[in-house]
């Protein structure tokens, strides 16, 4: 009996398509480099936080007390 033709689709030849979509390994390696990135600058000092922002540097300027220990 003579061999039945192979599909284009089997042998050796043919990578595997089972392995994980690259969009996923993408999407990976982005979310990689950003937690590092977040990583470095909490760690790194430097002037970040809600201060940074406000002008005042990080600091709260003092409240204002009456003589009588109340608020104005």
């Amino acid at each position: 009996m003579a061999d039945l033709p192979r599909s284009p689709d089997t042998g050796p030849d043919r990578t595997s398509t089972s392995g994980t979509p690259r969009w996923v390994k993408v999407a990976g390696i982005i979310a990689l480099a950003v937690v590092l990135l977040l990583v470095i600058l909490l760690l790194g000092g430097g002037n970040h936080g809600p201060g940074r922002h406000t002008g005042l540097g990080g600091h709260t300027p003092p409240a204002r007390v009456s003589a009588d220990g109340s608020l104005p």
